[in-house]
């Protein structure tokens, strides 16, 4: 049903084209005297607006509303989708996943504890063909590394996990499939080296490396189905600020709709222990 703000403007509308008023309020079904009054202020106008400016390819009402919750506390996620539904914004798409087999092995407890690896492909508008290798922590969901080339093998593979094990130390586990680019010895070794080790999963079982999955789906639905890659250099700026966006903006569900940056800061805090005071500050003489 057309509401009477809507109504009204289509009347006026009419009348602007030369439609006398009582004719152009029995077309629209407003009485006269609702022609002439003022549309009410729209109190959505500032929400309405920021909602746009969230907005992204196939994001849902329910991700656009853990982004501006804090802005607008409190804000009812309802109120959210009615002017989603007003301003004709994207749907998240619903995929049904199917499992068999068996589950994941070496489940991570902890951050830093298991890293998923894996390969997804693209192309340009020029024809060169992408290949995207993605590093993702298991625990926290930190994309933390998304290396666009031509080609990758298992000797850049390194090259990208070099300056990351500096940065974080190494993992406990490197999960991955078993393409040549991860068996390879060169890496096998590296991984020995600095007393972690490769995980692989069973044949035919991508589910096994489940979080890398779900990671490409979103990557391709958020970024991949969505920008135009001109050349290698675009397509390597484009990914960087989206791996930015997904690290410190995105909210993740499963992470309390919190971004994986931030969900990667409250276990650290966690870990941390509280530094101790002396017993002197302790007491009742201690300076203040």
């Amino acid at each position: 049903m057309v509401g009477a703000p809507s109504r009204r403007l289509g009347a006026r509308r009419l009348v602007s084209e030369g439609v006398s008023a009582r004719h152009a309020s029995s077309i629209v079904g407003l009485s006269r005297r609702a022609l002439a009054l003022a549309d009410r202020p729209d109190r959505d106008a500032v929400l309405r607006d920021r909602l746009r400016a969230v907005w992204r390819p196939n994001m849902g009402y329910r991700m656009a509303h853990a982004l501006v919750r804090a802005e607008f506390d409190p804000l009812n996620v309802k109120r959210v989708h009615r002017i989603w539904k007003q301003e004709k914004l994207g749907r998240m798409k619903r995929y049904r996943k199917r499992r068999t087999g068996s589950t994941v092995p070496f489940a991570a407890e902890a951050p830093n504890q298991v890293w998923c690896v894996d390969f997804v492909f693209d192309a340009c508008l020029n024809g060169t063909k992408l290949k995207i290798l993605s590093v993702v922590d298991e625990v926290t969901r930190e994309c933390l590394a998304l290396e666009v080339a031509t080609r990758i093998n298992s000797s850049q593979v390194r090259s990208v996990l070099i300056p990351l094990f500096e940065e974080r130390g190494a993992p406990r586990f490197l999960r991955s499939d078993n393409g040549g680019e991860f068996i390879a010895r060169l890496l096998a070794v590296f991984l020995f080296e600095r007393n972690s080790e490769s995980k692989f999963i069973d044949p035919g079982s991508p589910w096994q490396n489940g979080y890398a999955e779900s990671f490409h789906a979103t990557l391709r639905r958020d970024h991949l189905g969505v920008e135009l890659f001109h050349n290698l250099a675009d397509a390597q700026l484009k990914t960087a600020v989206y791996r930015r966006y997904y690290n410190e903006q995105r909210p993740h569900s499963s992470l309390g709709n919190r971004p994986p940056m931030v969900a990667a800061q409250d276990w650290k805090q966690v870990a941390e222990p509280p530094a101790e005071t002396s017993r002197f500050e302790q007491s009742e003489y201690a300076e203040v």
